[in-house]
């Protein structure tokens, strides 16, 4: 099954998708496809399909 998720994960210094990508596997999700939706001073909130058996 595939689903939607919100996370937030911090702002780097300097943005790459590669650091997305590493932050995403700390969270050891089988992620499809994800988006920055929003942002604060802070954080990044990421929107992701996922999936999960």
């Amino acid at each position: 099954m595939i689903i939607n998720k919100e996370i937030k994960i911090k702002i780097p210094e300097k943005f790459s998708a590669e650091y997305i990508e590493a932050e995403l596997k700390k969270f050891d999700f089988d992620v499809l496809r994800w988006t920055i939706t929003n942002h604060d001073e802070v954080y990044y909130t990421l929107n992701l399909s996922i999936v999960i058996d």
